[in-house]
């Protein structure tokens, strides 16, 4: 008879602080496995260097008018998104890692909440993309883009706000992980519906209508809006504006985090009475 657990467990004495010790824990087994691999390490940081050089030299080509302001545009949008990505692939990747390696069942026999297991590969894969972040930023003013106007407490909230929405989205994909043993396909449609329909590469503004209603849908359209008024123009959270767009990415939170949360559970527990929980 297999046992079912629940997605969130009932609080007891000291859980708080043994799911951040277990979550310390599994942030510093994901930092040193990402950092072992030295070569792969380096390279990431190259990549982003050439990409902002391309598109610097790129916007040579297109001048800045309306609502496109040039390199900055896509300097911003480049960066920013990357929190996207992480979300999306930091769950699902941690999940088949486990399930390879078989260490998945040995720690889903253990007192720890399925939120805990599924959240905390998060920890190591956002914190290494706020510094990825910050390389961008850096960049961006050694080239010469202006960032005296930028409203700090606005886009600390916006990126907070982005990854609590993107979350859900990656622990969906993980859900996938357990149930069909093979990585989704998510971080290929979201990362394409990004950069054609979330304003990665253009405007949305330039989109024909029924697209920019599917975009207005899309997390990453709100983030991305957020956080080009926090930086371009020094917008404060009052501004209707950016309120809204910060109010609809709570919104999203508040219904996919219990969601996606009760899907993995749902994943988890078929997978344990099937017995394909240690298969992959």
């Amino acid at each position: 008879m297999s046992s079912i657990a629940p997605a969130l467990p009932a609080p007891s004495q000291n859980s708080f602080r043994a799911t951040l010790a277990k979550a310390g824990a599994i942030y510093k087994r994901d930092r040193r496995i990402a950092t072992s691999y030295d070569m792969a390490f380096i390279i990431q940081w190259l990549q982003i260097v050439v990409q902002v050089l391309g598109f610097f030299y790129m916007s040579k080509l297109v001048p800045p008018h309306g609502r496109f302001p040039g390199f900055p545009y896509w300097l911003i949008n480049l960066g920013f998104s990357r929190f996207q990505m992480t979300a999306l692939q930091s769950f699902q990747t941690a999940i088949r890692g486990d399930q390879m390696l078989g260490t998945l069942e040995c720690v889903l026999v253990t007192p720890t909440s399925l939120a805990t297991v599924v959240m905390s590969p998060g920890l190591w894969g956002f914190t290494l993309t706020a510094v990825q972040v910050l390389l961008y930023i850096v960049l961006g003013m050694i080239l010469g883009v202006d960032f005296s106007h930028t409203n700090f407490l606005t886009l600390f909230v916006f990126v907070v706000l982005t990854i609590a929405c993107m979350s859900p989205l990656g622990v969906m994909a993980a859900s996938t992980i357990m149930t069909f043993k093979q990585n989704a396909p998510t971080q290929f449609v979201a990362g394409s519906a990004a950069q054609l329909l979330g304003g990665v590469l253009f405007p949305v503004a330039l989109l024909p209508v029924p697209l920019q209603v599917v975009s207005w849908l899309l997390p990453i359209t709100h983030s991305l809006n957020g956080v080009r008024a926090a930086i371009m123009k020094g917008a404060s959270l009052a501004d209707p504006t950016v309120g809204a767009d910060a109010i609809w990415l709570v919104c999203a939170t508040a219904v996919l985090m219990p969601l996606s949360l009760f899907i993995f559970s749902r994943a988890v527990n078929r997978a344990r009475r099937d017995g394909t929980l240690g298969h992959y």
